[in-house]
């Protein structure tokens, strides 16, 4: 008869192993996650696996053990606890929980303590216990009924085991750990005496004692005899010291180890809170099921019904479903909508395999005439999931849709801007608790990956018409929200507006010059092959210059350059950019690398990518414009993104100069001028910024004469330079290290210029320790225009995670009311320039520059509304100031 088995998990073990195998893992709010993910795969590894009837988890506890009162230098050498693995254990203690599963803990004693009496006192009701850890030491607690599992190395140890490898019982365990001691746990053993050693004696004497009782048997071997008698004492002390206690008083009930449900509603939020994407798709929360009716419309009878229900309805969820994921090249297959909770309906107008012959497929066109009124109706609310995208769709065939009245993905970004994903996945799991169908359960991935328009119906309905009835259901949740967090009027004011404008934005696209990327491209690439040869003949031999590893052995142990730092797994040396900057101040090879690299990522991010991305149909290149990924709000760019182009170095602007407007139409840059400090110099109400930005000094000359103690006169270059890091590094909270490092000065200076600004400067000063009061007080932070950002860390125990919510605080309102400002402007110029039927169009947005492309018998005009749009979109206590030039590419005119 098979015994039930206990399993016994050694917690802190998982958990030194979960920290130390994954690195940098946090999540949005800065929390560091990387010990709870580790530990949490494991224990879950371990129950699919294991399956274990009975269980229990144990950790030490904080403070001295019964064996610092046997040898007060037990464990003494061992660094405290890492303070990002501590912050970890609350939440790891309520996963485990969560599980169901029995936490053992007792002061004064080890895990190890714990778990022996444990596996005891179950071998004693007649259970088979499983030690589960990769810890040596519990290999003298090893018998007929109890063993060990190291998951790790997915390898059992039982009594047969040991004897085969260390040819000892398990009892005899003991003996060799205490003569070989433990450097880790500073158990000193008999110095000189190793574990082969300890074997051989115990072999031979059976036990620490017997080897004593013996001890004139190995007068031959002098030095050994010598170890022996001098550390007798020692040796039995050690032996004490790794022995595990099977006999603490503990409460003991096996019926409280029983598995039991995991609470799968508490595991759900601690993950979503964690951010566990796949690990909180597991735990979804137990929902009442629901009746879902999903139809898919084919009879134009049935279409128009269903459309003239959309007419009377309060608003409705839309959706398209395309060929593409890139709306400038997606083919439309089908439409879904919806307008009452659960129910959707799909329109096919574009699938080639119904995989069902009763199915016959509208026609496109007809489906298109018939909801083109609907959808270019204003008076008729729209809701959708990233709605842009459904607009450009729509747009190119033909329907410029009206009355998008709100967006799901913008909505759940306005409610937690830090957060990292807002798709409609993650959405219908944090407001629903629902698992939504993923788009590759339905197209595949990689070699067999279809296109949507090969979907069968059937599964093709079911995914279009969930994305239509999660999108409507999502709405009513986030819209109550939205209102209740008093961000109802920058999502109806800033961030739908904005989505007809990028949307036009980005149809309207930019013209490249396929020819002069061509030869920038060949440029880059001669010069990589000339730059490698440097670096070979520097070196002395041919190496792989992009493998770190070889670099690294060239320049610390051929050149015997000084090592800076190991890689984030200390498994080689690191030769990151800062390795690289502070070693090319001493050696001609490193500054070559950092070439090399500038080079290189120049090459195949833009000269190469930029040519791939030229659409065939328009010839321009389209990039994305996304309103839900940063947390300030400011707008990024992406497939390609435009926004990182470098601006200052000669081959940045060879690039920039490679955009250039059609034929007869020339590029125009409004750029605002230093918008940040001109936001800090209202918000703070500074009286020396105001009146410098008020008689349009140049600032950053103006900071130079009050933090240097200077005249306008005698400010250098140099001094100018400074006193720009400085302006900035305050808006972005930067301290003395960073400025130091930043200006290439002491801290100790850099902290000196600081001190010297803020005395100065008092509203500024005023202004940061007043906002992060109030962040400490509401938790949050707000922009001019109402953005919110939550800042959970502001009150953090940790230093460091205090540290970065404090810069947070500082810099979100200003940068987060500049991102505002220029959604603002970009709103405005599109109706002032519809409003006077001007030709010039909007192409880009880089941070704080809008790009227009404008007939050259425009250009007066244009640059006349942008400075009247631009310099009155907002009134300051300083004036906004926009400088605008015009080129013949984006180089010049930027």
């Amino acid at each position: 008869m098979n015994k039930k088995k206990l399993f016994l998990i050694d917690g802190s073990a998982y958990l030194y192993r979960a920290f130390h195998a994954i690195r940098n893992l946090s999540n949005s709010k800065g929390l560091p996650t990387n010990a709870t993910f580790g530990f949490t795969r494991m224990l879950l590894k371990l129950i699919k696996e294991e399956t274990p009837e009975y269980i229990a988890l144990f950790f030490d506890v904080k403070g001295p053990t019964f064996r610092h009162e046997m040898y007060d230098q037990y464990k003494a050498n061992r660094p405290p606890m890492p303070e990002e693995m501590a912050q970890q254990i609350p939440y790891i203690k309520q996963i485990i929980t969560a599980f169901g599963i029995p936490i053992v803990e007792k002061k004064g004693f080890e895990a190890d303590d714990l778990i022996g009496t444990c596996a005891r006192l179950g071998q004693e009701k007649g259970f088979s216990t499983v030690m589960v850890t990769g810890d040596k030491d519990f290999m003298q607690l090893v018998t007929d009924h109890c063993i060990i599992y190291d998951p790790m190395k997915d390898k059992t140890i039982d009594k047969a085991t040991i004897q085969a490898e260390f040819n000892l019982s398990p009892t005899q365990i003991i003996d060799m750990l205490g003569l070989a001691g433990d450097t880790a746990d500073n158990i000193p053993g008999v110095p000189g005496v190793g574990p082969k050693t300890a074997m051989k004696l115990l072999e031979a004497h059976g036990s620490v004692q017997g080897i004593y009782d013996n001890l004139d048997e190995l007068k031959k071997k002098k030095a050994l005899h010598k170890k022996l008698s001098e550390n007798k004492e020692q040796a039995f002390l050690s032996r004490q010291l790794v022995a595990i206690d099977q006999h603490v008083k503990i409460p003991f009930n096996i019926e409280d180890f029983k598995a039991v449900a995991p609470d799968n509603e508490t595991l759900f939020n601690l993950f979503q809170a964690l951010e566990f994407r796949q690990l909180q798709k597991e735990f979804t929360r137990e929902s009442e099921p629901v009746e879902k009716t999903y139809v898919c419309l084919t009879d134009l009878k049935n279409i128009k019904q269903q459309l003239n229900r959309l007419k009377k309805a309060d608003i409705f969820a839309i959706d398209t479903e395309t060929t593409s994921k890139h709306p400038m090249q997606a083919e439309l297959v089908g439409i879904s909508f919806s307008h009452e909770p659960h129910k959707a309906y799909y329109i096919p107008v574009g699938h080639v395999a119904f995989g069902n012959e009763k199915f016959v497929q509208p026609d496109r066109e007809t489906v298109l005439a018939l909801i083109k009124p609907i959808l270019e109706d204003a008076a008729i609310p729209k809701v959708g999931q990233n709605i842009k995208y459904d607009y450009i769709v729509l747009s190119r065939c033909g329907i410029s849709m009206q009355g998008m009245a709100f967006d799901t993905m913008i909505a759940s970004h306005l409610l937690n801007p830090s957060r990292r994903g807002h798709s409609l996945d993650q959405i219908a799991l944090d407001l629903l608790g629902h698992k939504t169908i993923k788009y590759e359960e339905i197209v595949g991935k990689g070699k067999n990956q279809i296109t949507f328009n090969e979907v069968e119906i059937e599964k093709a309905v079911d995914y279009a018409a969930e994305d239509a009835d999660i999108t409507l259901l999502a709405y009513h949740i986030l819209e109550k929200r939205i209102r209740e967090n008093e961000l109802d009027s920058l999502m109806q004011e800033i961030e739908m507006p904005l989505v007809p404008v990028l949307a036009g934005m980005e149809m309207n696209g930019i013209q490249v010059d396929r020819d002069k990327l061509s030869n920038l491209s060949k440029g880059f690439e001669q010069e990589l092959a000339g730059i490698e040869e440097e670096i070979f003949s520097l070196a002395g031999e041919r190496f792989n210059v992009n493998s770190s590893q070889q670099l690294g052995a060239v320049l610390f142990e051929k050149l015997k350059l000084p090592t800076q730092k190991k890689t984030k797994k200390k498994t080689g040396y690191s030769t990151d950019i800062d390795v690289l900057t502070k070693l090319a101040q001493s050696h001609e090879l490193p500054g070559l690398i950092l070439r090399y690299r500038s080079l290189g990522k120049l090459k195949s991010t833009y000269t190469d990518a930029l040519q791939l991305l030229i659409h065939p149909q328009t010839h321009r290149i389209h990039t994305s414009f996304n309103q839900s990924i940063t947390a300030t709000g400011r707008l990024s760019s992406s497939d390609p993104n435009l926004q990182n182009i470098p601006i200052r170095t000669p081959e940045g602007k060879e690039i920039r100069a490679s955009f250039i407007p059609r034929q007869g139409h020339v590029l125009v840059a409004a750029d605002y001028s230093q918008i940040e400090l001109r936001i800090l110099a209202h918000c703070a109400e500074d009286e020396i910024l105001i009146d410098a930005f008020t008689h349009d000094e140049d600032i950053h000359t103006r900071t130079a004469t009050e933090v240097f103690n200077a005249l306008p006169g005698f400010i250098t270059p140099e001094l100018r330079r400074q006193a720009k890091a400085i302006n900035f590094g305050i808006v972005y909270g930067m301290g003395a290290f960073k400025l130091g490092k930043e200006l290439e000065i002491s801290r100790k200076m850099a902290q000196t210029y600081i001190d010297n600004y803020f005395k100065r400067y008092a509203g500024v000063k005023n202004y940061i320790d007043t906002t992060i009061a109030t962040a400490r007080e509401t938790g949050e932070v707000t922009t001019l225009l109402g953005r919110k950002r939550r800042l959970e860390d502001i009150n953090a125990a940790n230093a460091n995670m205090r540290g970065f919510a404090e810069r947070m605080a500082i810099n979100t309102p200003i940068q987060g009311s500049a991102a505002d400002l220029i959604k603002l402007a970009m709103i405005q110029m599109e109706k002032a320039l519809t409003k006077k039927k001007m030709a010039s169009k909007m192409l880009l947005s880089v941070h704080d520059e809008i790009l227009f492309e404008v007939p050259e018998k425009e250009v007066n005009a244009l640059t006349a509304l942008a400075r009247e749009v631009m310099e009155n979109v907002f009134t300051l206590k300083v004036p906004l100031k926009v400088n605008i030039d015009a080129g013949n590419n984006w180089a010049e005119a930027h």
